[in-house]
């Protein structure tokens, strides 16, 4: 008699073991479905057919051995929910420890799928159904969003689209009926959602429960609220792992980290990144008043000349030519140098009207910074992380620029690349900032890439002709003097410069491979001179050229790329200065600017001296009226070498003026009208 109960006893055990085995290998095949693309060598986790039927044979696998386990009968729907949150918790838990970036998605859907099984049925069911939706519609978004501007979709665009929907849809070139359609949608859904979780509440607190069913109703809400922390413990990791992403400087790799990560943890990372470091062009707290007119007006005739009545307006409106040099500074300003070299692009000349250094926020690279700060006016650091990415990520909302006032002012409006235009999403950036005509190097007949600064400018001038449709207003970017510079000079006796402090033969071969590209930077500016007086010559319309740099190029900054350090050379220590010269054939020199060195900001400003009516006319006079109190840099604060990473200070020198002033200079940028993220009037 006794043997049986034994008998039976060892069989429950055995029926215990076999049950956990086989929910443990189901465990295993789940994790091993969801890391396939890993384990097989693929580059990234997607959620794909092959992985959902892994997925539904470890769950099959690990229902199977719940099955197995003695008095099942006697199990309610309580505990397989337990059980089934446990297991999704585990999943994720697991993937987090080996595979964090790769299988981000899945472990934060695992998570909220765990906590949504726990919470009552019908909103539990509700909540998982809606994130999933969610998860679906965002990554689409985000895709159409990166075939457009080449930046996925983050936190500040659903803010942007929150306040003004109309202007997200525009940039994403959708229907607008379709915006009726998903705000009626999400509307509807949040209704139902949060009526599903009243009733849930209701039910929880109105009837009585027993005293085991408060205990279950307690653990839930424990375990729900533990689910959580993992969570947020998760995306610290998954933060710091991502910070340590060194190449997240250019667009196309922080689309690879979205891609790598998914929709979901990436929003997260960029609600981080906003938190860290937001734009202070979105600030509401500062109730400071911005600058009247007639103080604006005050500013602006500090540095320009509105008495000469032929130069009011009333006479013909000169052509201008704005050109981007690519990495070019003057290294006569920033180094000791022995010997004798063509540094006639940063001396004044007879058409000289205003010359000298130019702070800029681009350092060793991040040309689209300064091409936005030089079109629009508008410093990208105001703009936060965001500001890193001008053409994808503030492009669509540009709402003024220094194009739009010359057209205007009835210019005709050129851009020229030496790229293809899908560079950096240049092409969309430029009809954002309001260019009429866009012409890349295969629209100037040259294929992807234009080799020298000479060809570039031969190609604009071909392409606009001897007798252009007048006025016109061109931006041009040379793109010659990009790092890295490397020659092919093997005797250091063929430098014909050097730097004074070292006869080490390798920063000394990379300034004489600087100075040659330079050489090719200067004749296609002097070419340029040329064909504007030619004009000149034969319809007696004056001309405007501005020639800068748009960064130090990383040869000279640091170590990147390199295997040189030049910073014991340098007796400029600013890595944020290059040069700026504008020549004008026009009539009476309106400016008197800059000391000290001016913002890149301020250009756009100056440029629009030449075509304003008066001091009223000016584009974005307020950034003459912030530079007279601030000098080179208002915001006083840099962007570090990876998303996100912003270096400010500890110690703010600026002075009580500068600081009062710069809070009242923001203040009339968020409610001038410039970018597309309130209301207000034009600049």
């Amino acid at each position: 008699m006794r043997a049986q109960p034994l008998r039976l006893a060892r069989l429950e055990l055995r029926s215990k073991a076999t049950s956990r085995l086989v929910c443990l290998v189901g465990l295993i095949v789940t994790i091993a479905a969801l890391a396939a693309d890993t384990l097989t060598g693929a580059a990234k986790i997607e959620i794909g057919i092959a992985q959902l039927l892994g997925c539904f044979a470890g769950v099959g696998i690990f229902a199977a051995g719940i099955l197995l386990l003695p008095g099942l009968t006697a199990i309610g729907s309580t505990t397989i929910r337990w059980v089934a949150a446990l297991y999704l918790a585990a999943c994720a838990l697991t993937l987090s420890l080996i595979w964090p970036m790769a299988a981000a998605t899945w472990i934060l859907l695992g998570y909220v799928a765990a906590a949504c099984v726990l919470l009552p049925p019908q909103f539990g069911v509700l909540t998982l159904v809606g994130v999933l939706t969610l998860h679906v519609l965002l990554t689409w978004i985000s895709s159409v969003k990166t075939d457009l501007t080449g930046l996925p979709l983050t936190v500040l665009d659903i803010e942007i689209a929150l306040a003004n929907p109309a202007g997200l849809w525009d940039s994403l070139s959708l229907p607008h009926w379709t915006r009726h359609l998903a705000v009626a949608t999400i509307a509807l859904a949040s209704l139902g959602w949060l009526a599903a979780g009243l009733a849930a509440g209701r039910r929880l607190f109105v009837r009585r429960l027993s005293r085991s069913a408060g205990r279950d109703a307690v653990a839930k809400f424990v375990a729900v609220g533990a689910f959580g922390i993992l969570i947020y413990a998760y995306l610290q990791a998954l933060y710091a792992d991502a910070e340590k992403d060194q190449s997240t400087w250019h667009t196309e790799r922080v689309t690879r980290l979205a891609n790598r990560v998914g929709i979901l943890p990436f929003l997260a990372y960029s609600y981080h990144l906003e938190s860290r470091a937001a734009g202070e062009m979105y600030r509401t707290d500062s109730t400071a008043s911005p600058p009247s007119a007639e103080e604006i007006r005050a500013a602006v005739l500090q540095y320009m000349d509105f008495e000469s009545a032929a130069d009011t307006g009333l006479s013909m409106p000169p052509n201008i030519l704005v050109v981007l040099a690519e990495s070019t500074f003057d290294p006569g300003e920033v180094f000791r140098l022995q010997g004798e070299w063509n540094d006639e692009l940063f001396r004044p000349n007879k058409h000289s009207v205003a010359e000298g250094l130019l702070r800029v926020n681009a350092e060793g690279g991040g040309t689209w910074i300064t091409e936005f700060e030089t079109i629009v006016g508008l410093d990208s650091r105001l703009f936060g992380y965001s500001g890193m990415y001008t053409h994808a990520s503030l492009s669509p909302f540009v709402e003024h620029s220094l194009a739009t006032y010359m057209r205007e002012h009835g210019y005709q409006t050129w851009a020229f690349f030496p790229h293809g235009g899908d560079f950096y999403n240049a092409r969309h950036a430029y009809e954002n900032y309001g260019f009429e005509n866009i012409l890349d190097s295969a629209d100037l007949g040259k294929g992807n890439w234009i080799e020298t600064d000479v060809e570039i400018a031969d190609s604009v001038q071909e392409r606009m002709g001897l007798a252009p449709e007048e006025p016109f207003f061109g931006y041009l970017l040379f793109i010659e003097n990009h790092s890295p510079h490397e020659c092919d000079v093997t005797d250091r006796n063929s430098f014909k410069v050097r730097l004074a402090d070292t006869l080490d033969f390798a920063p000394n071969c990379a300034l004489h491979d600087y100075l040659r590209r330079l050489d090719s930077t200067t004749s296609a500016v002097r070419s340029l001179i040329t064909y504007l007086a030619g004009i000149e010559n034969r319809t007696g319309r004056p001309f405007v050229l501005l020639v800068f740099g748009d960064h130090q190029p990383y040869t000279f900054t640091s170590t990147k790329g390199t295997q040189y350090n030049f910073g014991a050379l340098r007796r400029l220590a600013d890595t944020h200065a290059t040069f700026f010269h504008i020549e004008s054939s026009a009539p009476g020199k309106r400016l008197r600017c800059c000391s000290p060195m001016p913002p890149a900001t301020v250009l756009p400003t100056l440029v629009s001296g030449f075509v304003a009516r008066g001091p009223d006319d000016i584009y974005l006079g307020v950034n003459l009226w912030l530079h007279a109190r601030c000098g080179s840099d208002a915001v006083r604060h840099d962007f570090g070498d990876r998303m996100g990473s912003l270096e400010i200070p500890s110690l703010d020198d600026r002075s009580a003026v500068c600081k009062a002033a710069y809070e009242r200079a923001l203040a009339w940028y968020r409610t001038s009208g410039i970018m597309r993220l309130g209301s207000g009037p034009s600049p």
